[in-house]
């Protein structure tokens, strides 16, 4: 059984053009994009929420997948 390991963290910046930052418990701060938001209808983050992600290792470093905020 493969196990995913999911993130929290606090929406720290977020952008018109839909690309933003996470920030982790720990402090290190990950990149987001609108694109990586999972839910039916309209998808959005705000500055400050909380969320759940995984993380996923790209050439410019670590980024946000599969991010669900949390209610």
């Amino acid at each position: 059984m493969v196990t995913i390991e999911r993130y929290r963290g606090i929406v720290s910046y977020i952008d018109t053009f839909g690309r933003g930052r996470i920030q982790m418990p720990d402090g290190r701060e990950v990149a987001v994009r609108y694109s990586s938001v999972r839910g039916n209808g309209i998808r959005c983050l705000a500055k400050g929420a909380m969320v759940t992600f995984q993380l996923q290792e790209t050439r410019r470093g670590l980024c946000a997948v599969c991010v669900q905020p949390e209610n």
